[in-house]
């Protein structure tokens, strides 16, 4: 399945040059393309050179112009949804607001959805399969989906950490190797304890899956396997809370990838959670 070119822009945006935000206006703006469009010609639409159309393709992650072009001739092959997030209004009555809502959530699990690829999930699904332990990050509303995860993982046989502590979440980076892998949920992608955490498991050669918004941001490029949430954001939803939709969203498709791939051993956690918990419930 062909990403889809504007989410993934939206995604990269914020932290482009200035020629590379020249190039994704234009993607952005334009409906239809060519189907014998040539790179050159692509490069003169947008003002710049081909190789910076070249160097502008694998930033995206695409492996050549041929790969972007798929993705730009796939814009029009794909039906326009609704806008994107719907912006509340005084006048709207209770239902039209959750309408919206649930509107805009909907369209950020599709959009999030058109980001991921077959080879990215099966890398981090490898990582956490193989480890020893997996460690969970996140703070602040990130820490709710980092939290949301070890509750999930906890149904696994793998051993699963997460500490809401700061620097607890310091201590617990410094005890993991190379045999373990970690998973840092991060918004922007720019929160500095966050880095903090990140430079701690790159020093310690811990395999580092990443889940943020923003897909040209530090934390972005730390990941051994970075995996977007969608980034748009409104004036009435300036922290992007939509996002922790799709990051639990991506959290949850991961775990059941990693309990589908090791069935009877998970099935065995499960009964052997549930036994523990039917027995805390009044007769």
């Amino acid at each position: 399945m062909t990403q889809n070119i504007d989410s993934l822009l939206r995604a990269y945006y914020t932290n482009l040059s200035e020629k590379y935000k020249q190039i994704a206006d234009y993607i952005l703006k334009t409906e239809h393309f060519n189907q014998s469009l040539t790179i050159q010609e692509f490069a003169a639409d947008c003002g710049v050179s081909t190789a910076t159309i070249s160097r502008f393709a694998k930033m995206l992650t695409f492996a050549n112009f041929q790969a972007l072009k798929m993705a730009l001739l796939a814009k029009q092959a794909t039906p326009t949804d609704n806008p994107l997030f719907h912006e509340i209004s005084n006048n709207d009555d209770y239902l039209t607001m959750a309408d919206k809502i649930f509107a805009s959530n909907t369209n950020a699990l599709k959009a999030t959805r058109s980001l991921l690829t077959e080879a990215q999930l099966r890398q981090a699904v490898d990582y956490i399969n193989q480890a020893k332990r997996l460690s969970l990050f996140g703070l602040g509303a990130s820490g709710i989906v980092a939290q949301d995860g070890y509750h999930k993982f906890l149904r696994t046989a793998i051993p699963t950490f997460y500490s809401q502590d700061y620097h607890l979440q310091l201590m617990q980076a410094t005890q993991l190797t190379e045999q373990d892998c970690a998973l840092i949920i991060s918004h922007s992608g720019q929160n500095k304890d966050a880095l903090e955490i990140a430079r701690i498991l790159k020093e310690r050669h811990v395999p580092l899956i990443v889940i943020t918004s923003f897909g040209n941001s530090t934390l972005a490029k730390l990941g051994d396997v970075t995996l977007l949430s969608i980034s748009e954001e409104t004036n009435y939803r300036a922290e992007a809370l939509h996002a922790l939709i799709a990051q639990i969203s991506i959290v949850d498709s991961l775990f059941m990838m990693v309990a589908v791939n090791n069935g009877p051993q998970t099935e065995q956690s499960f009964k052997a959670i549930r036994t523990e918990i039917d027995r805390t419930r009044q007769k």
